[in-house]
């Protein structure tokens, strides 16, 4: 087994959480491995979804304005409008002050790890890794090769080795669990959509499809959701996987006939986890801190990962420059900027979320709909898109500025 050179920081994943952190890392001057498994670019089920908040931390941090990236071809759709659905009744419908975009992930991360590469981190494409020392601080490939590092980012996915490495309590595992997400979703290419849709359908979505529909309570504690693409139509369903584990599909279809898509009734969804409200309180340990979906960082109601990835990646790449350059503790300052900057809004989401649900499970809505449709459906859209809290739906622009 032959050694290879230092690094100050390797990460293992390069999604937007990894090439987040390897960019900010390197253009602080420190050197930066980004171990990918894949050679991008490469495939992500994910629907893609870019809120305000994400738009806005890809011009602050990456200096990639709303031209900038429809220049680099980051943006494959505009969706000016929503439509929201409890119960197969169309709660709302309206055009947006402020538009959700739809990215394709082949692109966006491709499109990222490329500046992490520009800023000097070293990316390495094709390089898997199969096995994590935390106390010799060294990561190990599916080729036998073994690296070191000051410090390790595990930014490697809701299945990540990195966190799969971790000593017995650092992860909860009955928490971790608890609020596991599942998720099934198709592609369906725009030309199929238009000669297979039902319009007759019990739901009729609107006849472009050319906004995000959102079907709250298509599942136990989940939703179901058609986001629109400029040559596909993305169908998901998702929810917590133990309210789940043995009857998402079925749910699946009968949304599909619901909405229309009968006629793809039978193709085989991808499935995948995803992180649903599990984070991990203090995911750091040793020289190792975890980072996106490899700490169970997303939105505990849309399970909206791309923002997530980026800011806890921002906050650990500031913690660990801190303890690379002062000797600063890792582990506290990245659990005591995720405390201060994440955490607190994540848990008022969750307790937004578990009422959300309860009142969708129990089959009593009535209250329900008429509070979202007279009261907060203005502030829910702010807060998604990161101008309130979800700590009373008061503003905050603060909310996600920056900490470099």
């Amino acid at each position: 087994m032959r050694s290879q050179p230092d690094y100050d920081v390797i990460i293992v994943g390069g999604g937007p959480a990894g090439s987040t952190a390897a960019f900010l890392l390197a253009k602080a001057g420190h050197r930066v491995g980004l171990f990918e498994r894949a050679v991008y670019p490469r495939e992500k089920v994910c629907g893609g979804c870019l809120t305000q908040k994400s738009v806005r931390f890809l011009d602050r941090v990456f200096s990639l304005p709303l031209d900038a990236m429809r220049r680099e071809g980051l943006l494959d759709f505009t969706g000016k409008g929503y439509a929201l659905y409890i119960g197969g009744r169309r709660l709302l419908a309206e055009d947006l002050a402020e538009p959700f975009y739809f990215t394709r992930r082949e692109r966006y991360d491709a499109c990222l790890a490329r500046m992490a590469r520009g800023a000097g981190a070293e990316v390495l494409e094709g390089m898997e890794v199969t096995a994590v020392n935390h106390v010799q601080r060294t990561v190990t490939t599916a080729g036998g090769e073994r690296y070191s590092a000051s410090v390790i980012i595990g930014a490697d996915g809701v299945h990540s080795r990195v966190r799969r490495s971790l000593p017995k309590g650092v992860v909860d595992p009955q928490r971790w669990r608890k609020n596991l997400g599942l998720a099934l979703e198709i592609k369906i290419d725009r030309r199929e959509a238009g000669v297979h849709l039902n319009r007759e359908a019990a739901i009729r979505l609107d006849a472009e499809i050319g906004i995000p529909h959102v079907f709250l309570g298509a599942c136990p504690m989940g939703y179901g959701w058609v986001f629109p693409n400029t040559d596909a139509v993305i169908v998901g369903i998702g929810g917590l996987f133990e309210a789940n584990r043995k009857g998402l599909p079925d749910r699946f279809r009968e949304l599909l006939v619901k909405i229309g898509f009968a006629a793809f009734s039978d193709r085989k969804p991808a499935g995948r986890l995803l992180s649903f409200g599990n984070y991990i309180p203090s995911p750091a340990h040793e020289g190792t801190v975890l980072v996106g979906d490899a700490g169970g960082f997303t939105s505990p109601i849309l399970g909206e990962g791309i923002f997530y990835a980026h800011r806890t990646a921002e906050l650990a790449a500031h913690a660990i420059d801190r303890h690379l350059t002062s000797g600063a503790p890792l582990a506290a300052t990245y659990t005591s900027l995720l405390n201060r900057r994440l955490i607190r809004e994540l848990e008022a989401e969750m307790r937004v979320r578990d009422f959300l649900y309860s009142h969708l499970n129990g089959g009593t809505p009535a209250i329900l709909l008429r509070f979202l449709a007279r009261v907060v459906r203005r502030p829910v859209i702010e807060t998604v898109h990161g101008h309130r809290s979800f700590q009373g739906f008061r503003r905050d622009e603060d909310l996600h500025t920056a900490v470099w």
